[in-house]
This record gives C-alpha cells, sequence and structure tokens, in this order.
C-alpha cells in the first residue's frame, strides 16, 4: 500500500506560508531572468481574475489586484525539507515524485499497528501536515501510479480498496497522468477527456498510433501500471532551517524577537519529533547594502525548551547588533542528543542548565565576550598570563599516585607583596616581611626572564627561591626583583 501526499500548488502555498498577509490577496510568483520573467504559480485569487501559468511579468501586472512576487527557491526548498520529515515519521520507506513539487509516496505497508487503518494514516498524515502550514491532498491506493493521480485529482483523503483502481480513477481529467503537449493535443482532437475514456480504448490500437508511450499511458488510466520504488534516506539536518523574508527593513531587534521565537518554535518541533535537542543555532540576517551579520549561538547543553533559547538569542544579538537595517534572516539549526543527568540524593542541587546559560549570557553582554568563561593558562613565561575561554571542562582523569611521593606546591600571591631585601653582593641576605626580619639560610637563582620588549608592555624580573628563617619560624617562598621599578615583592609561598 502506498500514501502520496501532494500539496497542490507547492509554490504559492509556500509564499502564503512565508508571507501570512498574502492568504487573502491575489498574487502570483514569477520566475526567470528580467525582462523575460514569466508566472510559475498563481494561488487561487489570481487565477480567478484570469492569471495563468506561463503569462509574462507585464501580463501579470496588467491585472488590477494581482501583487506580482518573485519565486524564492530557498523557501521552497526549506518547505520541501519539512513535508520530507513528516513523511520520515509515516514510514521508514518514502520516494520524492520528481514529477511534482512537494509530492512524497510513503510505503505505509505494515503501519497499522503504529496509525491505525489506511483511512486513520492518511488523516493523521494529512493532519500533521496541515499543522505546519500547509495543504495537501493524501491518496492510499495499493498501486503506485493510481495514488500519485488521485492526489493530484482529488480534495483530501482517498482511500482505494485493492482492485478498484480503475473505478477510483475513471472520472479523472487526463491532467492528473502529466501528459507531454503533443500527447494531450492528440487526446484532445479525439475528444478524450477523462481516465475512464481512455482506459477504454483498445490498447493494440493506441500503441499502433502512440507507440509505447500509448501504452503507459493506458496503463496509468487503468490503474495497473508497474512501479519500482526507489526509497531516499532520511536527511533530517537539511530539514533544520527556516529563512523569513520581510517586507520592510527593520532597525530594531524588538521586532525581530517575534520572528525569532516563530522559527524557533518550528525548529524545536522538528527535533522533538526526533526526540534530539538543539545543540546550537547559527543566526544569518542579511543587512541592508547587501552584508551579512552572522552569530552562532552554542549553549553548554543541548536546549529544548523555546523560551531559554529565544533568550539566548535575543542577549547575544544584544550584545553583538547588526550594523545595518535587517531585509532578512535565517536559522540554522544543529541537532544533538539531549542531556540527561542523574543526581544524587545527598548531593547539592546544582543550577539548573538553561536558566544558568541565560545568566552567562547576561554577564557576557554587561562585561563583555572577553571577561567571562573559564581561565587558561598561555603558553608564555609572563607571569600570571593567561586568557579567558569559554567553559568547557575535560573529563575528569584517574591518577595513581604513589604514597612515598611528595609534591610541592607554589601558592601565588595576589597581588604580590611587597618587602625589603638586604644583599651581599648580588644575593639576598635579609628579608623584611610583615613587619619581620628574616635571615636567608637557603637561596637559589637567580632566573631572569623578560619579553615583549618591543612594545610598551615589555616586562623584565629576577627570581630568587629562599628559604627564610627566624628563631620562631621559618619559610620557603620565591621573591622577584623588577628592574624597572626597582622593587622586591613575594610572588609566592611554597607548601
Amino acid at each position: 500500500m502506498y500514501a502520496v501526499l501532494h500539496p497542490p500548488n507547492f509554490a504559492a502555498q509556500v509564499a502564503a506560508q512565508q508571507r501570512p498577509e498574502l492568504r487573502k490577496r491575489a498574487f502570483a510568483l514569477v520566475d526567470g531572468e528580467p525582462p523575460a520573467e514569466v508566472v510559475v504559480a498563481a494561488n487561487k485569487a489570481a487565477r480567478s481574475c484570469g492569471v495563468e501559468a506561463g503569462m509574462s511579468r507585464l501580463q501579470g501586472e496588467t491585472f488590477p489586484g494581482v501583487i506580482i512576487l518573485r519565486r524564492v527557491q530557498e523557501d521552497e526548498l526549506t518547505a520541501q525539507a519539512i513535508l520530507h520529515t513528516i513523511a520520515c515519521m509515516f514510514s521508514p520507506r518514502i520516494e520524492y515524485v520528481e514529477s511534482y513539487a512537494g509530492t512524497y509516496a510513503l510505503d505505509v505497508r505494515g503501519m497499522n499497528g503504529l496509525f491505525g487503518d489506511e483511512t486513520q494514516l492518511a488523516n493523521k498524515l494529512r493532519q500533521r501536515i496541515m499543522t505546519n502550514g500547509f495543504l495537501a491532498n493524501v491518496a492510499v491506493a495499493e498501486n503506485f501510479d493510481a495514488a500519485v493521480c488521485l492526489a493530484r485529482g482529488r480534495t483530501g483523503v482517498s482511500i482505494v480498496p485493492p482492485g478498484q483502481e480503475a473505478d477510483a480513477l475513471r472520472d479523472l481529467p487526463l491532467h492528473v497522468l502529466n501528459l507531454s503537449e503533443e500527447h494531450a493535443e492528440t487526446f484532445k482532437a479525439w475528444g478524450i477527456r477523462t481516465c475512464g475514456q481512455l482506459a477504454a480504448l483498445a490498447e493494440t490500437d493506441l500503441i499502433s498510433r502512440l507507440g509505447q508511450a500509448g501504452r503507459r499511458l493506458h496503463a496509468l488510466a487503468r490503474g495497473i501500471s508497474p512501479h519500482l520504488m526507489f526509497p531516499i534516506e532520511p536527511r533530517f539536518e537539511e530539514s533544520l532551517v527556516e529563512r523569513m523574508e520581510l517586507d520592510f527593513p527593520v532597525d530594531l531587534l524588538e521586532p525581530l524577537l517575534f520572528l525569532l521565537a516563530r522559527m524557533a518554535d518550528a525548529l524545536l518541533e522538528r527535533v522533538k519529533s526526533k526526540a534530539l535537542a538543539i545543540g546550537s543555532v547559527r543566526v544569518v540576517l542579511h543587512l541592508d547594502g547587501g552584508k551579512q551579520h552572522e552569530r552562532t549561538v552554542r549553549p553548554a547543553l543541548p536546549l529544548d525548551d523555546k523560551p531559554t533559547l529565544l533568550k539566548l538569542l535575543q542577549l547575544d544579538l544584544e550584545t553583538h547588533p547588526p550594523s545595518a537595517a535587517i531585509l532578512s534572516l535565517e536559522l540554522y539549526a544543529q541537532s544533538a542528543a539531549p542531556h540527561r543527568a542523574q543526581h544524587g540524593l545527598f548531593l547539592p542541587q546544582a543550577p539548573e542548565p538553561g536558566r544558568l546559560e541565560v545568566v552567562l549570557a547576561r554577564l557576557r553582554k554587561l562585561l563583555g565576550e572577553e571577561r567571562v568563561g573559564s581561565v587558561e593558562l598561555k603558553d608564555d613565561h609572563r607571569p600570571n598570563a593567561f586568557r579567558m575561554v569559554p567553559f568547557a571542562p575535560p573529563p575528569p582523569k584517574r591518577t595513581e599516585q604513589s604514597s612515598l611521593s611528595v609534591i610541592t606546591a607554589l601558592r601565588v600571591c595576589r597581588p604580590p607583596q611587597a618587602v625589603g631585601v638586604m644583599l651581599v653582593g648580588n644575593t639576598p641576605s635579609r628579608v623584611f616581611w610583615d613587619g619581620e626580619r628574616y635571615s636567608v639560610r637557603e637561596v637559589a637563582g637567580p632566573w631572569r626572564v623578560s619579553g615583549q620588549w618591543w612594545s610598551e608592555a615589555n616586562w623584565c624580573r629576577e627570581e630568587w627561591d629562599v628559604r627564610l628563617g627566624t628563631q620562631n619560624a621559618e619559610r620557603v617562598c620565591r621573591i622577584a626583583y623588577d628592574p624597572r621599578s626597582r622593587c622586591w615583592y613575594v610572588q609566592g609561598t611554597y607548601d
């Protein structure tokens, strides 16, 4: 059994779905290179005014009240990916019908246990398509081509019992067979208008006049045409794209949030249908003047919460606003497995990941990107040289150490503590620190280091490791001398 979904007038439906205000207006879509643009699609209101496919743009503009729009292929690809995702929900074996845009055939054999009988499955499939903003005809038949013809010729849901394909196709017009212009003119001259009239002709007479094409058309009209199904592989990631064209340039981000909310909701619905979450979102804003503003929001953990995702997008765009008015926007999402964590009963409750991510985004907006994150030491000899990087904790490492090993740690003083040092020759002999006078019992050094002498941020120092002692206490520390300021200070103490 095959279930075929066919969205009639697919290009016009996509245009109305992208611009809802067009649903009550008469409009036509043109394509081609100017000035040779031709009408490729028109909604029902425009067709009632007399607009037909194949007209030039100039002819279409002569009809009062009809809006002429440019066809957007990217929007149709996005809508086609949405229908592809819906089809994959109802069957693992689907085929795209190349002759008709947006049309998919599903092998529904064995799906009764999940969706009910053929009528229930077809109604659920059509309802799911309508929920996503499209109108489609659904036909279920045992013959592949018969289901395609019924989906093109009948509105709503059509169910054909096995062996009754010819009766179901009898009253359909011949254009559902996808005739060539030559064959259409021939059948019109013969007075053949329906599939039933074509099926009533003798097959041998059709072959003698039309060749093998006549045999194929005769089999299609009778609903017995053979077909070998070629299932296509699912392409879920390609469907995680949302595009929106704006009627006029937008300078403020507040009006843009309504569109972002709608687009983010559509992306979340698709990933949730696969039990997944959103790992990252790439926002592409097309600006006035031909420039692009691109930002990527990558939460620490995959998100499936719309308010949190929308807030992250808002804070990122407020932190990095576009430089000109916005003409259109695109969202590209990357799916990921949702985060699952098992917390202990007696462990402190950690902050909710989504709220923590929003707090970090607010801090980045207030303080700057370079001041929020994790501290990472630089590969540099400069003391305390570090930088801020996005928080990404490495996996814990289990290391086994011998009980006889001794670990010495340097506890760095921040800020460094100024001290007084008495020298004997070029070696420290006395250190005055915190009101105490220490004698240097052991000393190692100096280690002279310097860097960035070619810029104003040049630095240099001499480091010494010393063992300091009094009658009652003893300390092991590292002291340093800054030749530029002629100052001694304690860099840290050893445990």
